[in-house]
């Protein structure tokens, strides 16, 4: 009797989608459980270090004087190392004690101390006043907005006038006017009867850094009422703080230096939008900026090759310069996209070797007073570059090896002694002196980058100033408004070439 045959057993049906699903499933639930952990250390690094923080500054503290110094060391006689501007808001460490100042001392983030009661009031809660000034923006392109004078015998009061005092302040000026006028015309000149180039926006000439003494907010302006700051005459600018109404509604503006001016008289101030450009990947030096206003553009026609008009190209339009060529005697340059522009409405960014006084792995900014550009240096890497104006003829922007010697958010640019040339702009945004009066900073009043302008200072858009302050050293510590160089934290190199 033969043996029953051995039963058949299948194989079971695997399923491979189904077991990729899984594996899927898992390496998400891997993955999320990874992401939550790390979520969770990096909650309690911050808890840590926010105790941290705590301990080491318990107390609260506010500005309340326009400037306030803040000291190398807890003394009198400590050199300043930056300032608080009104209205800053700092933490700081319990009291220690000192030479010169009866309170107590306290330090602050960023290795500085200030003097309780000497320009600052601190406690265990938060501080604060009345009227407490609005704080400068750090994370835009301005630090405050800003309103110029379209006339000129434009009255800044010192606090909301009556109507009385205001008729008194238009009679005065209209005084000084009549009096202006009546004074002896000097002869004409070899000009007279040529008409004169259309006024500009008033150049900006830098005072001496401020902090190294605590500052005035009040003009010097001799002759005037008390109830008068200034005369503001055309083209005079003021960062806004805010409104203030009359009780007869009449309306102000307040400014951030504590000035009012009626909100008839000024004009919102409209900033240049422009933006250099980050360097890397593609977009590599030379690099040109369209600067002249109505330029051309070029294509090359793809069958007979000849260079045909395009239109306008927007001005501070950008682009790698990925060829040069001569067309009919005139110079181009070429983008990699083939946009063809005349190398006369351009100035073009190039790389240059580090100079000799400029260490090894050390920053740098190059600015080039011939084509008017500024390139920033990460040791031999360029990192970003832009069009700027340099000193125009009789007010040269001097040329070497520099190092920034100190960096403010805002500060107040003005001469009022220079007659008819007298200028006033509150808060000339991202300054960095770096040899005398002379600076890197942010200008609004005007768009002309690529052309000189200035009275010796390198003016840059407000947003390529601003990259600029906060990618170069001194580092500006936080509520700190404004830093010197020190030992410890140096400034950056600045090389100007002619």
């Amino acid at each position: 009797m033969e043996a029953a045959p051995a039963p058949v057993v299948e194989a079971p049906v695997v399923d491979l989608e189904a077991l990729a699903e899984e594996a899927r499933r898992q390496a998400r639930i891997s993955a999320d459980e990874a992401r939550v952990a790390a979520e969770v250390a990096a909650r309690r690094a911050a808890d840590s270090e926010r105790a941290m923080f705590d301990q080491r500054y318990p107390m609260h503290g506010i500005a309340f004087h326009f400037l306030a110094p803040v000291k190398r060391a807890a003394s009198t006689s400590a050199s300043n190392v930056g300032y608080l501007r009104r209205g800053s808001r700092f933490r700081a460490s319990a009291r220690i004690d000192g030479p010169g100042c009866t309170k107590g001392w306290h330090e602050l983030p960023g290795a500085g101390f200030v003097c309780r009661g000497e320009g600052v009031l601190v406690g265990s809660e938060p501080q604060s006043f009345e009227p407490s000034p609005v704080s400068a923006s750090l994370e835009d392109a301005m630090p405050y907005p800003y309103a110029f004078t379209p006339r000129d015998g434009v009255p800044q009061f010192a606090r909301i006038p009556t109507p009385e005092e205001e008729s008194a302040a238009s009679a005065l000026f209209a005084a000084m006017d009549a009096r202006a006028s009546a004074a002896p015309v000097a002869a004409a000149g070899p000009d007279a009867g040529v008409a004169a180039e259309p006024a500009a926006e008033a150049d900006v000439e830098a005072p001496p850094p401020p902090g190294q003494a605590v500052a005035s907010t009040e003009p010097v302006d001799d002759g005037l009422p008390d109830f008068l700051r200034m005369r503001m005459d055309k083209s005079f600018y003021v960062s806004v703080d805010g409104m203030a109404d009359a009780d007869d509604g009449r309306r102000f503006v307040r400014t951030v230096r504590g000035g009012f001016v009626r909100e008839s008289a000024l004009s919102p101030n409209e900033p240049p939008t422009r933006r250099g450009v980050a360097l890397g990947g593609a977009y590599q030096l030379p690099v040109a900026f369209v600067y002249r206003v109505g330029a051309h553009k070029l294509r090359r026609d793809a069958t007979t090759a000849a260079l045909v008009d395009d239109g306008v190209v927007e001005q501070h339009t950008s682009f790698p310069v990925a060829e040069r060529i001569v067309h009919n005697r005139n110079d181009y340059v070429v983008s990699p996209e083939g946009l063809v522009v005349r190398a006369t409405v351009v100035r073009i960014a190039t790389t240059i070797e580090r100079p000799a006084g400029v260490p090894e792995g050390s920053r740098f900014v190059h600015v080039d007073l011939s084509e008017q550009t500024l390139v920033a240096y990460e040791d031999t890497r360029p990192v970003f570059a832009t069009t700027v104006s340099t000193g125009r003829e009789g007010f040269a922007t001097p040329t070497g090896t520099f190092r920034i010697q100190s960096k403010h958010v805002s500060t107040t640019m003005d001469d009022l002694s220079a007659g008819d040339e007298a200028y006033s702009i509150e808060d000339v945004p991202w300054t960095m002196y770096f040899e005398g009066s002379y600076a890197l900073h942010g200008a609004f009043w005007h768009s002309q980058f690529g052309r000189v302008r200035s009275h010796g200072c390198v003016n840059l858009a407000p947003a390529d100033a601003r990259w600029v302050f906060f990618w170069s050293t001194p580092t500006l510590p936080a509520s700190w408004h404004g830093v010197f160089a020190t030992s410890r934290d140096p400034g950056t190199y600045v090389v100007i070439t002619p």
